[in-house]
């Protein structure tokens, strides 16, 4: 009884075997491309085209985002250059010396007398 069964497990082996054998053999050969065969595989056809659609989207679409990251990040380091260099300015033209030279001209003066601090005992709001 043992044989038996180890003679039909052997028998199926053979069976796989050959039954992927000759599905590769007719992908080789071009014999699914027959009309039963795409006939049958119509939906299975149809989906991989649907992958493929969906595989070249995404592809244009991270080449674009890539592009995208890429403009941003030159933009970025020119606008960081930017704001350092305005506030190098600022703080060259905010020092007392260049506020009282730009202000010789006119009719306002700088105070000798320096600004005093207000004292509240209690609030009562």
């Amino acid at each position: 009884m043992n044989e038996l069964k180890e003679e039909s497990a052997e028998i199926k082996g053979k069976k796989s075997k050959t039954g992927k054998k000759r599905s590769f053999v007719k992908i080789i050969n071009g014999d699914f491309l027959s009309r039963d065969e795409i006939v049958n595989n119509i939906p299975f056809i149809s989906f991989l085209g649907f992958l493929l659609v969906i595989l070249i989207g995404w592809g244009y679409y991270t080449e674009t985002v890539g592009k995208r990251e890429v403009q941003l990040e030159q933009e970025l380091g020119e606008l960081n250059s930017e704001y350092f260099s305005l506030g190098v300015e600022y703080n060259k033209l905010s020092r007392q010396t260049q506020v009282s030279e730009r202000l010789k001209g006119s009719e306002l003066k700088l105070s000798t007398i320096p600004p005093k601090k207000i004292k509240v005992k209690k609030y009562n709001f």
